[in-house]
This record gives structure tokens, C-alpha cells and sequence, in this order.
């Protein structure tokens, strides 16, 4: 029962924050009205879905998560949260129990397997130079390179209501986002009325008392040196 009133408390205060900010006026993917026809310029990334435990109630979760938000505008100024366009995830709304990481432990809970959606819309957004208000990475490293879907410091992970992602769009004109789920592959598609010019991302790993820390460099505009945009600590 308590666990449960902290809960709610932490939604209001979320959402509070939220409505301090601007709510609805700054926050949200709008609809595209049906006009594709500007959407002359795009990236787009796919990242792989690899057999797991509870892989079915994935799919399954990443599948509902993505209708909410498919083929939506995110208009220049605003900001894409991840929670504001999904909402508390529950079973009433379809979700299904899948795999998660807490406290560094692997264990599983309804809609259990959304960071690989979120992963992949930061990693997008770092190469795009969009500008990321908020991100939390894993506390800890599962996988080796044979399992790894994305790099490790590209990852987000996602906690309703306290851990969110949220990007804003800088550019002077609005992106397109829409997402394409398959057995084996996710894909994140981010389209333009003008080309965006891709950003190189560099690693740096280093391991020390069980700990592995990664540092994710961006490409500069102006000297050419990479800067250093995160750094990473994760249990081995």
C-alpha cells in the first residue's frame, strides 16, 4: 500500500514538473495531417532484436508503445518525452510482462523491454545533433558483442515515471518519426524538409573493479575535435 501511494506521488510530481514547463504547449508529437510529401530528407537506423527471455512479451510491448506514437511531427522548439507519449504502462492497456534491469538485477514486469525503443530513438538523436533534456543509462552491462544491439553508451533506460526521455528539437523545421517493428529488427526513421547532417559518434571503454566506464565522444562543427558527450559507468 505504500509502495503504491509513493507511486502516485511521484506521477503527480512528474507531471507537475511537466505542466511547469509548458505541458501540452511544449511537450508532444503532433499529427502529421497526412502530408508526407515534405518529407523530401530522412536517416534511419535499425537496430537488431536478438532471442531473450520473455522476447514475445517484447514484441509485443514495443508494438503497442509504437502505435501511440507512429508517423507523428515533432515540431521545432518542442519536446519529445517518452512518457508523455506513452503513458503508465499497464496491463489495461494491452502490455504484457517482459524483461527489465533494476537495482543491476535482471528480472522481468509488465511492459518490460521498451528501453530497446527508447535506446534506439537516442541513439538516432545523438547522430542528428537533436538536443537530449534527459536520459538515464543501464546500471549495468548484459551482453557481449555477439548480443549487443546497440553500442554501449547509446543505451536509455526508462522507469514510469521517474526516468524519461526527453529530446527537443532545435531545428528550425519539424521531424517526422515513425518506427518499423519486425521479429528480428527494430527500425527508427526520422524524416526532413532538409537534410541533417549525420554526426559521427566515438567510444572509449575502460574496465576497473568490476566496473566499465564508457565515454561517447560527438563529432565537432568547429574544429573537428570530438566532444566528449557522456560518460557511462555500468556493472560488469
Amino acid at each position: 500500500m505504500i509502495s503504491l501511494i509513493k507511486r502516485k506521488i511521484k506521477v503527480v510530481q512528474r507531471w507537475f514538473g511537466i505542466l511547469m514547463k509548458g505541458g501540452p504547449i511544449r511537450f508532444g508529437l503532433k499529427s502529421s495531417n497526412g502530408n508526407c510529401r515534405i518529407w523530401s530528407e530522412g536517416s534511419k537506423l535499425t537496430l537488431p532484436i536478438f532471442p531473450s527471455p520473455f522476447k514475445e512479451g517484447k514484441l509485443h510491448n514495443l508494438q503497442i508503445a509504437i502505435e501511440r506514437m507512429n508517423h507523428r511531427v515533432l515540431y521545432p522548439g518542442k519536446i519529445f518525452s517518452f512518457w508523455y507519449e506513452i503513458g503508465e504502462p499497464t496491463t489495461k492497456k494491452g502490455y504484457k510482462e517482459g524483461r527489465v534491469i533494476r537495482g543491476g538485477q535482471v528480472s522481468s514486469e509488465i511492459a518490460g523491454g521498451l528501453c530497446q525503443l527508447s535506446g534506439i530513438i537516442y541513439y538516432l538523436s545523438l547522430e542528428l545533433g537533436l538536443e537530449i533534456l534527459e536520459r538515464f543509462p543501464h546500471s549495468r552491462d548484459l551482453y557481449n558483442e555477439e548480443t549487443r544491439f546497440t553500442p554501449l553508451g547509446t543505451d536509455a533506460s526508462i522507469v514510469y515515471p521517474t526516468k524519461d526521455l526527453r529530446i527537443k528539437n532545435t531545428f528550425s523545421f519539424p521531424l517526422h518519426f515513425s518506427w518499423e517493428l519486425k521479429e528480428s529488427e527494430l527500425s527508427f526513421h526520422v524524416r526532413s524538409e532538409k537534410p541533417i547532417k549525420r554526426k559521427k559518434l566515438y567510444f572509449k571503454q575502460t574496465q576497473k573493479n568490476g566496473i566499465s566506464n564508457v565515454q561517447v565522444f560527438v563529432d565537432s562543427e568547429t574544429d573537428g575535435k570530438p566532444i566528449l558527450y557522456s560518460s557511462d559507468d555500468y556493472k560488469l
